[in-house]
């Protein structure tokens, strides 16, 4: 296990039978019980059932492994039988675990699991596995198994007994404690991952314009410079859309700033959806200004695009509630396209893109103007 991990169930060798192969998958079944733990802390539920089948397999394989040893020397014994019964309802009571877990709460899926899997074995291996060893050891100088079994009962009961006893409230003292910090571990990472969702929320506010939904006009001095050299050494072309919308002022004064709001929102989604390959950024540059950033695509590509936007912009009417008055809104719409040169900067492109859109604005609006030098 990692240093950061929880041991929620160390190994002690008061659980050793002194059969090797039986004491290392003991250890085992401690180990996956561990990890199970560590498992639940991150709410991952096909992880979780992935340890869960990963135990239950182990535990099946162990128990298989191990009656064939008992069976040697038990065959026909009421230790047996109760023993294999002890195994057969672990698998069973495994796997409704695991199906009601679903419907607990953590924590009370995390106490139910942890606390039936931790005294199952200590009782188990402790009040079974060690029981049924010794008397094996009790063969060797007894004259029968029924003596050997009454032997092993009295040693246990002993000196052992008062260190299985110990051994039990022990375990059960530190599970609870690990329980504990296997809740406040959980507590934490949940904390951690709304943080990081916070986090990453507040990155995204502080590069989206909020009414659009688009990048806004810091992300585009941020990242636009990084665009241009990328373009620059690949020697591919680039478009500077810009697009300015038709009598906005207009709008506004006769509908009110909230229909002003509405119309940058529409705007934002109808760029959205007429720009979204994945070399194409779209910001809103401020007020009614926008911009279309498209990367390899040739300059004729780039004039057909912002035409098709144009035309799907001019579609887009606005009522006012108060009287019968509406408004199409257009757009005007400047294209440069040029491959970046070490001395085009974004500056550059931006002035070429808006002497196209001016050229626009001025030959009558609601038209799209290109140039290119390349």
């Amino acid at each position: 296990m990692s240093d950061n991990e929880l041991i929620i169930f160390p190994w002690n060798h008061n659980f050793e039978t002194g059969i090797k192969n039986v004491d290392e998958q003991h250890y085992h079944l401690f180990l996956l019980v561990n990890k199970l733990a560590n498992t639940l802390i991150y709410d991952d539920q096909i992880e979780v059932d992935g340890v869960f089948g990963e135990l239950k397999d182990y535990a099946q394989y162990h128990f298989s492994f191990e009656e064939s040893i008992w069976n040697e020397y038990f065959f026909d014994d009421i230790w047996n039988d109760e023993h294999k019964k002890s195994h057969a309802s672990f698998v069973d009571e495994v796997i409704k675990i695991q199906t009601e877990s679903k419907d607990l709460n953590w924590q009370e899926s995390i106490e139910h699991i942890l606390q039936f899997l931790i005294r199952w074995l200590v009782f188990h291996i402790i009040g079974d596995d060690k029981k049924m060893s010794v008397a094996v050891k009790e063969l060797e100088s007894s004259d029968s198994l029924e003596t050997a079994k009454v032997n092993a009962v009295d040693t246990l009961q002993g000196i052992n007994g008062l260190v299985a006893d110990t051994v039990l409230k022990m375990y059960f003292e530190v599970s609870s404690q690990s329980i504990e910090l296997v809740r406040e571990k959980h507590r934490r990472f949940v904390a951690e991952k709304e943080l990081r969702c916070l986090n990453k929320k507040l990155q995204e506010l502080a590069i989206t314009d909020e009414l659009s939904g688009l990048y806004n006009r810091r992300y585009f001095n941020i990242m636009t410079p990084d665009i241009l050299t990328k373009a620059r050494d690949a020697k591919q072309l680039v478009s500077f859309v810009s697009i300015d919308l038709d009598y906005f002022k207009q709008l506004n004064d006769q509908f009110g700033h909230l229909k002003g709001d509405e119309a940058i929102a529409k705007v934002g989604g109808l760029l959205s959806s007429h720009f979204n390959d994945v070399n194409d950024i779209v910001f809103r540059i401020g007020g009614e200004e926008f911009l279309v950033v498209i990367v390899g695509a040739e300059h004729q590509t780039s004039i057909s695009r912002a035409e098709a936007f144009r035309k799907a912009m001019a579609k887009l009417s606005f009522n006012c509630e108060n009287n019968d008055q509406s408004h199409i809104l257009t757009s005007s719409i400047g294209v440069f396209t040029q491959q970046p040169e070490p001395t085009s900067d974004i500056r550059y492109f931006l002035d070429k893109a808006d002497q196209c859109l001016y050229k626009a604005k001025l030959s009558g609006r609601n038209k799209v103007i290109s140039s290119s030098n390349f």
